[in-house]
C-alpha cells in the first residue's frame, strides 16, 4: 500500500513539473511581443533595405506591429531616394510596406525579414544610353552581388579562376515581394513623356542569389490589361548586362509573346532563343505599342514562331512559320534598324497558298477610293518601313484570278512600293507583272504592268465574271496603266494607258453572223439575244488595241478575222459609265495578192453602230 502511494506521489510530481514547464514556456511566448521594440524592428528594416539597394531609405515613424498569425510590421510613407542625385525625386515611393519578421531575432535586437508587401508603390525609372538607370548604384549588397557574378562569369569565359574578391553576399537576393496596386513610370529620352504601367498586382520571388528569380504580375498598359510571367536562372548576370537564360510570357488582348532562350540587357543588347508571337489584329497591336508605322487597315491576325537572334539594331528569324491572315508561309526574315532610313524587313517566304490582295493589304492602308479622298490618304507608310521580300507560292489568288507556281517580290523603299510577279502560271499560260505606287511624280500614284502569254482567255473571262461578246481563245495580253493617285484612291476614270490583246484561233460566243446579216436587213435595232442559239463567230485571229484616258477606252485597232468574213471596230467605250459608242464593219476577208478567190458572190460589207451598255450592246445597222 505504501508503495502505491509513493508511486502516485512521483507521478503527481512529474505531471506538476511538466505543467509548470509548459506554463513557463507559454508565459515566455506570451511575453515575447512585449520584449519586441517596434523602433528596433523599424530601424533594422530601414537599414536592410538601404544596404540591399545602395540608396537612402526613409520609412514612416509610426510602425504598426501585429503578431498573429505571423509577426509583421507595417510602415507608411516609404521612400527610396537616389544616391547619385540627392535632390531628385524618389526612385520609389509607397503608401505602406508590410514585412514579416522572425520573433526571436527581434527579441534579440537583430530582426530578420522574410516576406514583403508594397502597397500602392510607384517606381520611377530613368533609362540612360549606357544601359544604366537612376536605380544603378556603386554600393549596396545587390550591386556587390552583381559585380561579383559578372567577375566570375568573365573569368569563366576566359578560362581563368574566379577572383578571390568576387564574393556574392547572401543578402544580395530580393526576397519575396508582393505588389499591390503599383505603378511603374519610366523615361527613355530626357524631356519625353513618361510611359506608365499601372494597376500592378503580383509577386516577385528571388529567395537566394543563385536561385531562380520569378515574376508573375498583372498590370494595365495603355488601357489594355497585360499578364507578365517571367523567370531567369541567373538574375545577377542579367542585371549585370551579361547573357543569362530567360523565359518570358506576355499575354494581352492586342498581342501575345512567348520567349525562351538567353538574353543580355546590357549596352550590347542580345537575344537568342525560341519566339512565339500572335495577334488578332496587327494594326491594333502596332497602335497599342506606340510605333510610328501605320499598317494596312485590313491586316488582321498574325501568328509566327521562329528561332530569333537579335542584337541592338538587327534581328534574324530562322525556321520561321508565319500566318498572315489566312496565308501560311515558311522562311527566313531579317529586320534591321537604320540610322538614315526606315526599319528594313527582308527575307524569303514560301507559301502553299497565297492571297495576294490580303498580303499587300498587310503593308498598305486601304481606304475607299476616288479622287475626292486621294489628298487625305496617309501615305507615310512608304517612308516608315523598308521591305524587300521574295515570295513563292504553289497556288495564289488575286481576287478571282487563280495562279500557280508564283515567284514574286514585294518592295517598299524611299517613298515607293512595288509588287513584282516574276513568273506565274495562269489559265494555261505564263504571267508577269508589276504593281507600283509612289508619293511623287508619275510617279505620285500607281503604275500597273501586266503581260500574259499563251493564256486561255475564255477561262480568265469566266473567272473574273466578264461576260458579253468577247474573243475567247488562247493568246497574249499586255496592259500598262497609270494613275496620279495611289492604288487605293484610284477610280477607273483616273487611269491612263494602253491595252493590247491578241488571240489566235477562237470564237466569239453568241455572235451568229448569218442571223446578224438577216436582222440587219429588217430591223433598225436589235441585240445579241435576238441572234438566237448558235455556235458563235469563229475567227482565225483577233487583235484589239486600245488607249485609255479620262474613263474612256479608244479603240485604235479592233479586228476579228474569220475564214471568210471579218469584223472591224473603231470608236470609244466610256467604260466608267459602262456605255458603248462603236462603229463597225462586217466585210469579206480581203484576198491577198496571188491568192485565188473563193467561188460564189462575196457578201456586201455591212456597216453598223454599237450602242447601249456592256454586256448587252444594241446594234443599229447603217443604211446606205
Amino acid at each position: 500500500m505504501g508503495f502505491i502511494i509513493a508511486q502516485w506521489s512521483l507521478r503527481r510530481a512529474a505531471i506538476s513539473g511538466a505543467l509548470f514547464v509548459l506554463v513557463s514556456v507559454l508565459a515566455v511566448f506570451a511575453s515575447l511581443p512585449l520584449a519586441v521594440s517596434s523602433g528596433v524592428v523599424r530601424d533594422r528594416l530601414e537599414r536592410d533595405i538601404s544596404a540591399w539597394a545602395g540608396h537612402p531609405v526613409s520609412l514612416g515613424n509610426a510602425p504598426s506591429l501585429d503578431f498573429w498569425p505571423t509577426p509583421t510590421i507595417q510602415l507608411d510613407n516609404v521612400e527610396i531616394l537616389p544616391s547619385t542625385f540627392a535632390g531628385s525625386d524618389p526612385i520609389l515611393r509607397a503608401d505602406s510596406i508590410v514585412a514579416n519578421f522572425n520573433l526571436f531575432s527581434a527579441v534579440l535586437g537583430a530582426p530578420s525579414f522574410s516576406e514583403f508587401k508594397l502597397i500602392r508603390p510607384t517606381f520611377n525609372v530613368e533609362l540612360y544610353p549606357d544601359a544604366t538607370s537612376n536605380w544603378s548604384s556603386a554600393s549596396g549588397e545587390l550591386a556587390q552581388g552583381v559585380a561579383a557574378a559578372v567577375a566570375r562569369d568573365l573569368a569563366a569565359q576566359s578560362g581563368e579562376a574566379a577572383p578571390a574578391t568576387a564574393v556574392i553576399p547572401e543578402s544580395a537576393a530580393l526576397g519575396a515581394v508582393t505588389i499591390e496596386d503599383g505603378t511603374v513610370k519610366w523615361i527613355r529620352d530626357p524631356g519625353a513623356a513618361a510611359e506608365k504601367l499601372t494597376a500592378i498586382n503580383g509577386t516577385l520571388a528571388w529567395t537566394a542569389p543563385t536561385a531562380v528569380a520569378r515574376a508573375n504580375i498583372t498590370a494595365i498598359f495603355r488601357g489594355e490589361q497585360v499578364t507578365l510571367a517571367g523567370s531567369t536562372a541567373a538574375p545577377l548576370l542579367l542585371l549585370g548586362g551579361r547573357t543569362a537564360p530567360v523565359d518570358i510570357k506576355l499575354t494581352s488582348a492586342p498581342l501575345n509573346i512567348e520567349f525562351g532562350g538567353s538574353a543580355s540587357l546590357g549596352q550590347n543588347y542580345f537575344l537568342s532563343g525560341a519566339l512565339k508571337l500572335s495577334s488578332v489584329s496587327v494594326r491594333r497591336a502596332l497602335e497599342w505599342s506606340g510605333t510610328e508605322i501605320k499598317p494596312g487597315e485590313a491586316l488582321g491576325a498574325l501568328d509566327l514562331s521562329a528561332k530569333i537572334s537579335a542584337e541592338q539594331t538587327k534581328a534574324k528569324l530562322d525556321d520561321l512559320i508565319i500566318m498572315i491572315d489566312r496565308n501560311r508561309g515558311i522562311g527566313v526574315l531579317d529586320m534591321s534598324l537604320r540610322d538614315d532610313a526606315p526599319p528594313l524587313i527582308a527575307g524569303t517566304l514560301a507559301f502553299n497558298s497565297l492571297d495576294i490582295a490580303s498580303f499587300l493589304q498587310a503593308f498598305t492602308p486601304l481606304p475607299k477610293a476616288g479622287k475626292d479622298i486621294a489628298s487625305t490618304i496617309d501615305t507615310r507608310f512608304l517612308r516608315e518601313i523598308g521591305l524587300d521580300l521574295r515570295l513563292s507560292a504553289q497556288s495564289a489568288s488575286f481576287g478571282p484570278v487563280m495562279l500557280s507556281n508564283l515567284a514574286a517580290a514585294a518592295r517598299v523603299e524611299q517613298g515607293r512600293a512595288n509588287f513584282d510577279v516574276g513568273d506565274a502560271t495562269a489559265y494555261g499560260g505564263n504571267l508577269i507583272g508589276r504593281i507600283g505606287i509612289s508619293e511623287q511624280g508619275i510617279d505620285g500614284g500607281v503604275k500597273v504592268q501586266l503581260s500574259a502569254r499563251n493564256t486561255n482567255f475564255g477561262g480568265l473571262f469566266d473567272a473574273i465574271g466578264l461576260t458579253g461578246p468577247l474573243p475567247r481563245g488562247t493568246g497574249s495580253l499586255d496592259i500598262e496603266v497609270t494613275s496620279p493617285f495611289p492604288t487605293w484612291a484610284t477610280a477607273l476614270s483616273d487611269l491612263t494607258g494602253k491595252i493590247d490583246l491578241a488571240v489566235d484561233a477562237g470564237m466569239v460566243p453568241g455572235l451568229n453572223i448569218a442571223k446578224f446579216r438577216e436582222l440587219a436587213k429588217t430591223e433598225r435595232f436589235f441585240d445579241l439575244d435576238q441572234l438566237g442559239e448558235g455556235t458563235g463567230f469563229s475567227f482565225n485571229s483577233a487583235r484589239i488595241h486600245a488607249t485609255i484616258a479620262g474613263g474612256e477606252a479608244n479603240l485604235t485597232t479592233a479586228e476579228l478575222v474569220g475564214p471568210q468574213q471579218m469584223i472591224s471596230l473603231s470608236g470609244v467605250i466610256p467604260y466608267s459609265r459602262s456605255s458603248l459608242a462603236i462603229a463597225g464593219v462586217l466585210a469579206p476577208v480581203p484576198v491577198a495578192e496571188g491568192q485565188a478567190t473563193q467561188s460564189g458572190a462575196a457578201p456586201e460589207p455591212l456597216r453598223f453602230f454599237i450602242g447601249g451598255s456592256w454586256p448587252r450592246p444594241v446594234i443599229s445597222p447603217v443604211t446606205p
